[in-house]
């Protein structure tokens, strides 16, 4: 006996040392000694679990089990096994097994949460975590997975502790700091997550994943060079992870140099053609390029890989607005897709309505001046929630800031939900304005539509839809009983959870209300009050109007400065058609694309192909708003791209003085510039077809003095007007949200 003894203690010594053969020798002699011993069958069966083999392993700690079922280590191995073997149900009975036996088995609550995490069954994994930590003080591993899968639930907050406990009981533990940089990035914290993440590269500098988080960390602080190096490092150190060349197509991407983002994304598709995010990326690039059906292309594989993308999912919805012959029954069918997907599961937990006498006192919609204001504000407080992270000189922000601004002047309380963490000179009046300035970008949607609940506001109001930095995943849980779209997207959001739509009569003509999920809420003039440019002195001088550059003698110049997205081969044919019939004119487009020159090039091979010579276009790229209000200046007639409209460059055209010839449809993001000329009264640019399209731009070719009137006047009817009276718009949008809120039909 004592001899066995011994021979188990050696191995038991080998074992510790990691000298598992040598290990495994003493424990087979000891069963040949004692065919059936408990503790050798078992320490055999680990070796086997340590050496890759859990098949072995589960069959030898079995034999353990059967010797002696009262032990917790071999019921905690055997499940460990089970789990290696891919049957975590399996795997967690054991675990739990263990625990009847040993219910402050600290080892086995962290296993247990293993199983329980493999089997999709988080909650549980946490709880599991948790009590392993509790148990067993310093436990750095269990606050490490406790951290993991609480950031997969969506509460960050409370993985961001779990970490920062991991690394606090184990400094040296690399990947907890790895992990918790990534989840300040996906927190909107980029400068700790950055500094985050250099704590774990100082540990280990070749760790590929802290690399690549950190280009994204740095991307975002604005140090463009230094992302780029610490992608091309994280690609360097491991070209065979996805998230390397990820993060390096991101950071080229931001940069503008589209070409070699989407050779960066195709090198990572040709090493991993299932890589969804990889076919999203691209798919964003090549939309950003105007190539619309390599975009639809790619989202649409992307979401073939991962049906669960809601990001992928938004901007295939958004990019049928962009599609030639489009209609309001394809958009609102492309945005209930959505809803059905991404919307539909939360329909069970929605807040519920509540009635309330604020609406008693509701003010007409026409209704205007002092009174309508003193009426508005009598019919009691309304506390109205508007989400965004454009909050800061973007054009939803613009759209909205001055109507914001006018909002409390008719019992309105403010709260901004901030989705952003940049800020700006409209930033500061978006606070000034509210009551309660909140920042949400580091909250998931549960997380912050739980918040939102908790605060209870009568009205929540989205800025953005499914554009960048919207939210639909919080709308669609409608933590607000009445929810509100208004500004930011050019469409319906397809959400049953949606109340309303902020328009007017020009966007959503009478009659097209079957088209949207959402109540239309018409307001007088355009559905936003445009906040243009204008105030200090640098501006003012920049913003100086200028004759008509054909009455200076050049020639006629036509501008484009909308997205390329926007442009298609209709478009063309009819720029096309204007150039043929004037032989001299000129073309100047200006874009962000256009920086990049592989994109330029495409361009000016797509205008040759369509009839227009190379030397009668001139390119510019991207630019300060200021210069970017200076070419305005420099064209004598801008040409609308068609379906999709001009917004904000269609009213910082008109602000310079030029007329915007457009060809409206019928669904709201082919009506911006049609309404907001009809705002500002200005006649002779919308057209009913391709061929009245190239007349009326012709017109305007040839009357250099209705250019310049037209440039002498058109400002001050703009600033003077509705299309900028964020009072008479705070009027109406207040009287709606109270018949909103009173249930009003």
């Amino acid at each position: 006996m004592a001899t066995i003894q011994e021979a188990l203690n050696a191995a038991l010594a080998y074992h510790q040392a990691g000298r598992l053969a040598e290990a495994a020798a003493l424990y087979h002699a000891v069963l040949d000694a004692a065919p059936g011993h408990a503790d050798a069958a078992h320490l055999l069966g680990v070796v086997h679990l340590q050496s890759g083999e859990p098949e072995r392993a589960a069959a030898l700690i079995r034999t353990a089990i059967q010797a002696n079922h009262r032990v917790a280590d071999y019921h905690d191995n055997l499940g460990s096994a089970l789990k290696a073997l891919g049957r975590p149900e399996d795997a967690a009975a054991a675990h739990r097994q263990a625990l009847r036996l040993r219910p402050d088995f600290a080892q086995a609550l962290y296993n247990l949460g293993n199983a329980l995490e493999a089997l999709g069954r988080l909650d549980e994994a946490a709880a599991a975590f948790r009590q392993a930590a509790a148990r067993k003080p310093g436990y750095a591993k269990a606050r490490f997975n406790l951290g993991n899968v609480l950031a997969a639930l969506g509460r960050r907050e409370e993985a961001d502790s779990a970490l920062r406990a991991a690394v606090a009981d184990d400094p040296g533990f690399v990947e907890a700091h790895a992990n918790r940089g990534q989840l300040l990035l996906a927190m909107s914290r980029p400068a700790d997550a950055a500094a985050t993440l250099a704590r774990a590269l100082a540990l280990r500098p070749d760790h590929a994943p802290a690399l690549a988080n950190l280009a994204a960390a740095l991307l975002a602080l604005g140090e463009r060079e230094a992302a780029e190096r610490a992608a091309r490092r994280a690609v360097a150190v491991r070209p065979d992870r996805d998230e390397a060349l990820l993060r390096l197509g991101e950071v080229l991407q931001q940069g503008n140099r589209l070409g070699k983002a989407a050779e960066v994304y195709a090198a990572a598709l040709v090493r991993n053609p299932a890589l969804a995010e990889a076919h999203a990326s691209l798919a964003l690039v090549r939309q950003i390029q105007g190539l619309l059906d390599a975009a639809e292309a790619g989202n649409r594989r992307a979401l073939a890989l991962d049906p669960g993308l809601a990001d992928v999912r938004s901007n295939l919805a958004y990019l049928q607005l962009f599609r030639p012959g489009v209609t309001l029954a394809a958009v609102l069918a492309a945005h209930r897709d959505w809803d059905a997907v991404h919307g539909a599961p939360h329909r069970g937990h929605w807040a519920r309505p509540r009635r309330s006498a604020r609406g008693k006192g509701t003010v007409a919609v026409a209704a205007k001046g002092k009174a309508a204001a003193q009426a508005t504000a009598a019919a009691g407080p309304l506390t109205v929630a508007i989400l965004s992270g454009d909050f800061r000189r973007h054009p939803a922000g613009l759209f909205a800031v001055r109507t914001v601004e006018a909002l409390p002047a008719q019992g309105i309380r403010l709260a901004l939900y901030a989705n952003q963490t940049d800020s700006d000179d409209v930033t500061d009046r978006f606070r000034r304005a509210a009551e309660r300035w909140i920042p949400v970008a580091g909250l998931s949607d549960a997380e912050l539509a739980a918040r939102i609940r908790q605060d209870r506001p009568d009205v929540l109001i989205d800025l953005a839809g499914h554009n960048a930095r919207g939210r639909p995943g919080v709308f669609a849980r409608k933590p607000a009983a009445v929810q509100v779209a208004w500004s930011g997207y050019m469409a319906t959001t397809g959400l049953a959870a949606m109340d309303a739509l902020v328009a007017d009569r020009h966007h959503v003509p009478e009659g097209m209300e079957p088209f949207y999920t959402e109540r239309i809420l018409r307001l007088p003039g355009a559905f936003i009050a445009y906040d243009p440019p204008g105030g200090l002195p640098v501006e003012e001088e920049a913003l100086a109007l200028t004759p008509p550059p054909c009455l200076t003698g050049a020639p006629v110049t036509f501008g484009y400065f909308n997205i390329l997205t926007k442009l298609n081969d209709a478009v063309l044919a009819a720029w096309a058609a204007i150039f043929a019939r004037l032989p001299q004119a000129r073309l100047l487009m200006k874009t962000k694309a256009l920086s990049c020159p592989d994109t330029a090039a495409l361009w000016r091979a797509r205008l040759t192909a369509a009839g227009i010579a190379p030397d009668r276009v001139t390119m510019a790229g991207g630019s300060s708003s200021l210069d970017h209000m200076r070419h305005c200046a420099l064209v004598d007639v801008a040409l609308d791209p068609f379906p999709f409209s001009g917004s904000t460059t269609t009213l910082e055209t008109m602000w310079m003085g030029v007329p915007v010839v457009t060809l409206p449809g019928e669904t709201f993001s082919s009506r911006h510039s049609l309404a907001f000329l009809s705002v500002a009264g200005v006649e002779g640019c919308v057209a009913a077809d391709p061929a009245a399209y190239v007349e009326r731009a012709v017109a305007w070719a040839s009357d250099p003095q209705g250019l310049a009137e037209l440039r002498r006047t058109l400002r001050a009817r703009m600033a003077e007007g509705p299309l900028c009276d964020g009072p008479r718009q705070a009027i109406a949008l207040a009287g709606e949200l109270r018949r909103l809120c009173a249930g009003d039909a």
